[in-house]
Parts: C-alpha cells; sequence; structure tokens
C-alpha cells in the first residue's frame, strides 16, 4: 500500500489528512508516525509558501499591516530550542503543529484594509456593523509556545514544581494541560477586547482542534489553515453575510496559492 506520503505528493491531500486525523486522542501508531510527520512537513512547506505569496500580494496592493515588522518571520533558532524544549515538558506535540511551528513560524495579517479590504481593520473604529469578523491570519511563534508554558507551570529554567519534593500535588499543567494560544481570536484580531484561538496541550490527535474559532467549531489545525488560505488569509469572509460583497483583491486567490 502506498504511503501517506507519497499519496499526498500526488495529489491526495484532503484523503490523506482524514486518514491520519481518524486516529483522533489516540494518536497515530509509532509505526506510521515518521510517515505522519512527513506530511506535516509537506504540508507545512506549502503553507509556508502560500503565505509568503500572500505577503507579497498584499504588500504590492498596499495593504497597511498593522504590525509591519511582525508580518512574516521564519523559524529563528531559538524558535527550534524553544519547541524542543517545550516538548521536555509536554511530551511530543501533535505533528501538524510542530511542524507548523517549525516551518511556517510568525503570520500577521492583521491591518487595515482601506477601500481594497473594507471590512478589515485594526487601528480605526469599524464603519458598519458587518455580522462577521474577517479573521486575518495570525499565527504564533515556537518561542511563545515556550514563554505561553513557562507564564503556565512557572519558571520551567527552575524545574518543573512537580519535581520539588516538597510540593504535595502536580503543577497546574500536569493537573489540567494548558491551552496554547496559536492566534487571537477574530475580535482580538481587529483590536477589540477579545479571546484567543486555542489548542488544548498535551494531546496526541495528530491535526488537533483549534477551539475558539466562531465561523468553526473546533476545526483542526489543517483545515483552519487550508480554508484560511483559501479566502486569501481572511477566512472570515467565508461566512459573511450574502450582503456584502467580496473584495475584489481576493477573487480568484486560491487559484494563485498551493495545494495542501
Amino acid at each position: 500500500m502506498a504511503s501517506w506520503t507519497s499519496r499526498y505528493r500526488s495529489g491526495e491531500h484532503i484523503a490523506v489528512w482524514n486518514d491520519i486525523r481518524a486516529y483522533r486522542a489516540a494518536g497515530v501508531p509509532e509505526s506510521l508516525r515518521e510517515d505522519a510527520e512527513e506530511v506535516a512537513r509537506e504540508t507545512m512547506r506549502r503553507v509556508a509558501a502560500n503565505v509568503d505569496v500572500l505577503v507579497d500580494w498584499l504588500s504590492s496592493a498596499k495593504y497597511a499591516f498593522a504590525c509591519p515588522d511582525a508580518v512574516r518571520q521564519a523559524p529563528t533558532a531559538d524558535d527550534v530550542e524553544a519547541i524542543a524544549k517545550a516538548e521536555t515538558i509536554i511530551g511530543p506535540l501533535p505533528v501538524a503543529l510542530r511542524a507548523c511551528l517549525e516551518i511556517v513560524g510568525l503570520v500577521d495579517l492583521c491591518g487595515e484594509g482601506g477601500s481594497l479590504l473594507p471590512h478589515v481593520r485594526y487601528h480605526t473604529p469599524q464603519r458598519e456593523s458587518w455580522d462577521f469578523e474577517p479573521d486575518p491570519l495570525v499565527l504564533h511563534s515556537g518561542q511563545m509556545l515556550w514563554n505561553m508554558l513557562n507564564t503556565t507551570t512557572g519558571d520551567l529554567n527552575l524545574g518543573c514544581a512537580c519535581t520539588d519534593p516538597d510540593e504535595e500535588e502536580p503543577c497546574s499543567f500536569h493537573a489540567n494541560g494548558f491551552s496554547f494560544s496559536i492566534a487571537p481570536d477574530e475580535t482580538a484580531k481587529a483590536n477589540f477586547s477579545g479571546g484567543d484561538h486555542t489548542i488544548h496541550l498535551p494531546t496526541a490527535n495528530p491535526d488537533p482542534p483549534i477551539e475558539g474559532v466562531t465561523m468553526a467549531e473546533s476545526i483542526s489545525l489543517v483545515e483552519y489553515l487550508r480554508l484560511s488560505l483559501a479566502w486569501g488569509g481572511f477566512p472570515g469572509y467565508s461566512a459573511r453575510p450574502a450582503y456584502v460583497p467580496l473584495p475584489a483583491l481576493l477573487e480568484g486567490m486560491e487559484n494563485r496559492l498551493l495545494k495542501f
């Protein structure tokens, strides 16, 4: 039987991820893990390339990024080290999340859309009630994962509290796990008080669900990235009311990108 990787590279993107995702919280068997990891890496290489296309396209259209210095940052050596350190506490990360952190890195498409994307705003107040949020793509980094884990468990450079013989109870992480904020939620991306898009860790789920996505409850990481990039990095347009037209800038964007 053909490997997941060979099938994926031949174009069976959705079918392969459906097969991998079917293992859910039980996790991919060890005999198949290397194959699943390579599919995840191949997927995120395509995601990274697509994000670069979007950033170039938005830049050429004079889109006003909210944080120009943090629009796109490939993972650094510090990020890779942070991921490895986090796994010493959490255990192996889900294959899709690990590949995303190691290959895609930091992304922040928040900004002011102006006349090109009139529903997207950050520094200016909302001019109309659109009944939807464009949800610009944001992805946090490996360093952010480590920082959040430290916040949950205490200073991990001093060792987990569970290793202290004077501690009678496990630390909050080992008792309950923690929710990694992979991005702000749709409201926060518009610079209003909001929440987060989170992945609960630890989990063996190879493509873990993202909690807190208004348009799709518990959508998986790969599914969310697929949806986001299909809409030019603004997946909220998929849930826009019928009276809201799709901006011309985003028409046909999916055809410019690699399938994954």
